[in-house]
């Protein structure tokens, strides 16, 4: 509540700024995208140890619990935000300062909403293009994010079921309450869909329908560790992405790097300090990098019968350096994954398929023994009904079916409430069983907006308050009237002279231009 109290109160103080402050030049608007969803959703088919012999090495028998989520009602809110955009201009449209403050919308009532703790910054930009500084998704989820989902944001049942995730429990969304690129506080070391606090990122102009977009997401939580006890790390994130757009076709290539992230601890392979043979110590180091490929074809973009056909693919991969005699670690892993959609309006109405598939990869012990990914594959049919009442606003159908293999963990975003945290006052711990399938189906709501409470060079000003008139002057009385002879019965009287109120009064008055919504 103290956040949205915050927006309100920040609302309240721009809209009242003073006319002359609008003629200096800025721009700020205020803008949103409301995504409730409510469905039924649970697990079936995990798959238990009970006679069980795993074809893995990157899960035990026992870690085959055979537990299912009972099927539940649930409500998400997706990627639901409110914030505030402007601009200052410098020097013309050569020079502008460029800004946004977007924070989390949790209409459902549960998840983070710290303030700009969703896609923030304050830069500059011109006709070389956009440097900011701030907390911003990176280039590789950029690419996918903007190109991909029909309905305008993320939200469950979205592509991140697959892309963007090696599975094993945990969701592409790398969602702490900080989106630091660090060891220590991260708890998503392996998701490729990412959110990057302290970044530096460049924007390109488009040149000839070619765009660049490059990341640095700081090293600032590097820590020197403690001689012979702790070793030191040094995290940061490094993404790019190089787009093409020419009228119906959009083209993304899109590279990353984790650099001691350590994605995989979800193995069991953490920093530590390894001993060498003279007797030294040698911190460990990881290097994982993700590739992501996007080709999107739009067909009679132009009538109310378009038709979309985007496929995604992407390769993940992980990699820890140890010491030679740190043996029996799993220090690699990869896999390669696909996504295709299609999907066709008419008029207000869309329809959409989709599928993907995650592959069962490979890994690496230390050590050179064999290492076994069967059964960690997964398949993500899904299909959607959208009806929208205007160009901003629509209510949809949505049901998908995430299909593991039998010792596979892939999920969906949020994952579902497993079982009750050991610490009292903590959420509960959500996980999935090997196995297990998720299938939900449910209706939500997507409501966008932009209104522009500031414009710049008096092309849109704050709207003023209703113009108070002052009272007329009182007129002083008549004199007595006359008395006048009655007219005699062949005369017309005169007419009546009094005002009429007119038909019609017209208070509409030039309304600000409006904005689009960012996507998502």
């Amino acid at each position: 509540m103290r956040i949205l109290a915050s927006l309100g109160l920040m609302a309240t103080a721009i809209i009242y700024v003073s006319p002359a402050a609008a003629e200096d030049g800025p721009t700020i608007e205020f803008y949103g995208t409301l995504l409730p969803f409510f469905e039924s959703v649970g697990t079936s088919g995990a798959t238990s140890s009970l006679g069980f012999q795993t074809g893995t090495s990157l899960l035990s028998t026992d870690g085959h619990t055979g537990i299912n989520h009972e099927r539940r009602f649930r409500m998400t809110s997706g990627t639901s935000n409110l914030g505030f955009r402007g601009d200052l201009p410098i020097a013309g449209d050569a020079f502008k300062l460029i800004w946004q403050v977007e924070s989390p919308a949790p209409i459902d009532g549960e998840g983070p909403s710290n303030w700009a703790a969703r896609n923030s910054h304050l830069g500059f930009t011109g006709f070389w293009g956009s440097l900011v500084y701030g907390n911003w998704d990176t280039p590789m989820r950029w690419a996918s994010v903007t190109s991909v989902n029909p309905i305008k944001g993320g939200y469950t049942g979205d592509l991140t079921g697959i892309i963007g995730t090696p599975g094993h429990s945990i969701p592409a969304w790398n969602a702490d309450e900080l989106f630091r690129a660090a060891y220590q506080v991260t708890t998503n070391p392996v998701g490729f869909f990412r959110h990057e606090a302290n970044s530096v990122q460049y924007w390109s102009p488009t040149v000839a329908g070619f765009s660049l977009r490059m990341m640095y997401a700081a090293n600032e939580h590097r820590v020197a560790g403690i001689p012979g006890n702790e070793q030191a790390v040094n995290p940061y994130v490094v993404s790019g992405s190089l787009g093409f757009d020419y009228e119906w076709l959009r083209i993304r290539y899109s590279a990353e790097l984790h650099k001691d992230l350590f994605g995989t601890r979800i193995f069991g392979t953490a920093p530590a300090l390894d001993l060498l043979p003279n007797g030294s110590l040698q911190p460990r180091s990881s290097t994982d990098v993700g590739h992501l490929g996007l080709i999107a074809v739009t067909l009679n973009r132009d009538t109310d019968y378009a038709t979309r056909l985007v496929g995604v693919g992407d390769y993940l991969s992980y990699h820890t350096d140890v010491g030679p005699n740190a043996l029996g670690l799993v220090n690699e892993f990869s896999r390669p994954a696909f996504y295709a959609l299609a999907q066709q309006s008419f008029g207000n109405h869309d329809i959409w398929v989709a599928y993907g598939q995650a592959s069962e990869g490979s890994c690496a012990y230390t050590g050179g023994q064999a290492c076994l990914t069967a059964g960690i594959g997964a398949a993500y049919p899904s299909a959607g009904y959208m009806y929208e009442f205007a160009q901003s606003a629509g209510i949809y159908a949505l049901g998908y079916y995430l299909i593991n293999d039998v010792s596979a963990r892939y999920v969906p975003f949020p994952m579902l409430d497993s079982r009750k945290n050991s610490v009292d006052g903590l959420p509960n711990i959500a996980e999935t069983s090997a196995g297990s399938d998720t299938f939900g189906i449910g209706i939500g709501f997507v409501y966008s907006f932009s209104a522009k409470l500031l414009g710049g060079g008096g092309e849109a000003k704050p709207t003023k308050p209703p113009e108070v008139k002052p009272a007329p002057a009182e007129k002083p009385a008549p004199p007595p009237p006359v008395e006048e002879k009655a007219p005699a019965a062949d005369e017309e009287a005169p007419a009546d002279t009094s005002e009429e109120a007119p038909s019609k009064v017209d208070l509409e008055e030039d309304a600000p231009a409006e904005g689009e919504a960012p996507a998502e």
